[in-house]
């Protein structure tokens, strides 16, 4: 998905910010001068109450620049919100995801958005103690027998999805996605979307250059770089950019 098209301008944000900073209650409460994106594509200033990361992928709390009433939206009542905080622009999108609850229905998140282009590039949070007072079940996304063994392939649980559903028992935590998460325990999986044939792919696990090289193939010359190593798995924000730039149309 574009945010291009209608994020609001970075002077009212700026302005907002500054009045927001002025206001030592907006300060004790971490207050960020934001938007939201509605479903409807309307675009809403306003303040953006910060949480941690894996509370930001469940729902954003919103205050509108006109009225002081606190909003809690979650991402089946936005497309995206994004806010600037400490020189930091981030944009979240709301996002269809299995996350192998409530029997393997998808249901839509926020994940923050790293880069934006043909290739889009999320961060999904995860709880790193997720399985600790959870046992094994058929249902759970990285126990099961089904998962891929090779880093290429797209997960299975993130898939295209046909409808909507929380689940209440797991309301506040995310699993990890794939075997190599859980047991890296880093908290963080990074992923990929062809805006072309949307559907997401977990690299953090990806054997390096290797599958880069395979993934980014339509620039060859950024492949021909990757299997020569002059890029390494903690470029990979870099090396998505270069190839958007590769596969956009040059403007005449």
């Amino acid at each position: 998905m574009a945010l291009a098209s209608f994020l609001p301008p970075r002077f009212p944000l700026l302005f907002l910010g500054l009045l927001l900073l002025a206001n030592g209650a907006a300060r004790a409460q971490n207050i960020a001068p934001g938007y939201v994106v509605t479903v409807g594509l309307d675009s809403l200033r306003g303040g953006i109450i910060l949480h941690d990361n894996t509370t930001q992928q469940r729902a954003v709390d919103f205050i509108p620049m006109r009225g002081n009433q606190r909003l809690h939206l979650d991402a089946t009542q936005l497309k995206a919100y994004g806010y600037i905080h400490q020189q930091d622009t981030a944009r979240y999108v709301s996002l269809p995801m299995n996350l192998g609850t409530a029997g393997h229905q998808t249901e839509l998140i926020f994940l923050r958005q790293l880069v934006a282009g043909p290739v889009e590039m999320y961060r999904y949070h995860y709880s790193r103690d997720y399985y600790a007072a959870r046992p094994a079940t058929a249902s759970s996304p990285v126990l099961t027998a089904s998962l891929p063994r090779i880093s290429n392939v797209a997960h299975p649980l993130l898939a295209t999805p046909q409808q909507s559903a929380v689940s209440a028992s797991n309301r506040n935590a995310f699993p990890p996605l794939n075997r190599a998460s859980a047991q890296s325990g880093s908290g963080v999986s990074l992923l990929l979307n062809r805006r072309a044939q949307p559907g997401l792919l977990e690299v953090t696990s990806w054997a390096y250059p290797a599958d880069a090289a395979a993934y980014f193939a339509g620039c060859p010359a950024l492949a021909d770089d990757l299997r020569a190593k002059r890029y390494r798995a903690r470029d990979l924000q870099a090396v998505v950019r270069r190839y958007n730039v590769c596969a956009s149309p040059a403007k005449p």
